[in-house]
């Protein structure tokens, strides 16, 4: 095909009808709808805790969320105007626009991850009661932002250069090496990611746990490791992008990637804050489970199960003071001798009960007897 465009005939072997429009939108609107599963799942998760109030990681992963969306909404505005196409397809003015959204959405991209690696942290503050440590992880932080906006702000003086140097022959300006700058901040940005990674394996190490419980919560909050992933391969297609001689067909990748780490980062900054709500929907499919197997084995004996559930078949009138609610509670196995009182609770809260007498067979059938019928 011949050219179409401002930027002279296309290469041979290049086919200038070609586009990345799908790998793009498919790729982003995926990321999106992940990403905004994961944060209203923690809100839900959050707001049904006992304390049932959100914190200033819980805010921060807002902010993160919506400039997160700001990458992918750049991207789209991008595309009209021939992100993901060939140059040679393009004219000069739309190569003007593509390089004006890259400008804005290299601070986007940076304000998304600071307050996806901020959300982090300050997660981290929360459950292990960090206190001086966190002016220094957020002093690592807070600098990389600050030293990208600022850079991307006196990159190319005038400021409008940094997208009329291709298009305008009449433009007079200096830039630094903008694409060598991109290609460090990405190296800076995974840097930020492996010290946060690291911050919590010393702190969990040093609890007084099992092993494996410490290696199972480790594993947790390490799942971090995939934003590492996605921030090496965004360096990757940075430094393809920076030897390329096609530069709207080779910044796609970098801008799908640099929606890929924020998102990424955002869904594993919100699973560790899930656990309450699997752990219950955990009890609630194996209680089911456990309910219809008791019923199919007769009444009053039920096999042991993750979560055991009794049925009381006393009257309303001689259980009214146990408050429970509706017909089952939950039994752990922290059960005491006859008289005294009984921890018996779900996933979340746990109830004590005084009861007369409790006799536990080896089968776990569980069964009261009343002080007056002695």
């Amino acid at each position: 095909m011949s050219a179409s465009g401002d930027f002279g005939p296309a290469p041979p072997g290049v086919d200038l009808s070609e586009n990345q429009n799908v790998t793009v939108y498919g790729a982003v609107i995926a990321l999106m709808v992940i990403g905004t599963i994961a944060v209203v799942l923690r809100v839900a998760t959050r707001t049904g805790s006992k304390d049932g109030g959100l914190a200033v990681d819980d805010y921060l992963i807002f902010a993160a969320l919506l400039f997160s969306w700001g990458t992918g909404i750049s991207c789209f505005i991008g595309i009209p105007y021939g992100l993901g196409k060939h140059l040679q397809a393009l004219t000069k003015h739309e190569f003007t626009v593509v390089w004006q959204v890259l400008f804005a959405y290299v601070m986007i991209y940076a304000t998304a991850v600071t307050c996806t690696k901020a959300s982090i942290i300050m997660y981290y503050r929360r459950i292990f009661n960090l206190q001086l440590s966190i002016y220094f992880y957020m002093f690592f932080i807070l600098g990389y932002w600050i030293t990208v906006i600022v850079t991307v702000c006196v990159a190319c003086r005038p400021l409008p250069y940094f997208w009329e140097q291709y298009t305008n022959p009449d433009a007079v300006g200096v830039c630094i090496d903008v694409p060598k700058f991109f290609f460090g901040n990405g190296i800076a940005a995974m840097l930020i990611d492996v010290i946060i990674l690291c911050v919590p394996v010393p702190i969990v190490l040093g609890l007084h746990m099992p092993l494996s419980k410490k290696l199972a919560v480790i594993g947790i909050l390490l799942l971090g490791s995939f934003v590492c992933g996605a921030s090496i391969v965004r360096i990757i297609m940075l430094e393809h992008n920076t030897t390329s001689s096609d530069p709207t067909w080779s910044i796609a990748p970098v801008f799908v990637w640099s929606c890929v780490e924020p998102f990424i980062g955002i869904v594993c900054a919100c699973l560790p804050t899930l656990a309450p709500l699997f752990r219950r929907w955990w009890t609630t499919t194996v209680t089911a489970r456990g309910s219809n197997s008791g019923e199919n084995t007769g009444s009053g004996s039920y096999h042991r199960t993750v979560d055991s559930r009794l049925r009381f078949g006393k009257s309303k009138k001689e259980w009214g003071s146990l408050n429970t609610h509706g017909d089952e509670v939950d039994l752990t196995n922290e059960i005491t001798a006859a008289g005294s009182t009984t921890t018996m609770g779900g996933s979340d809260e746990a109830l004590a009960y005084p009861l007369t007498s409790i006799n536990v067979r080896e089968d776990v059938e569980v069964s009261w007897s009343n002080s007056r019928n002695k």
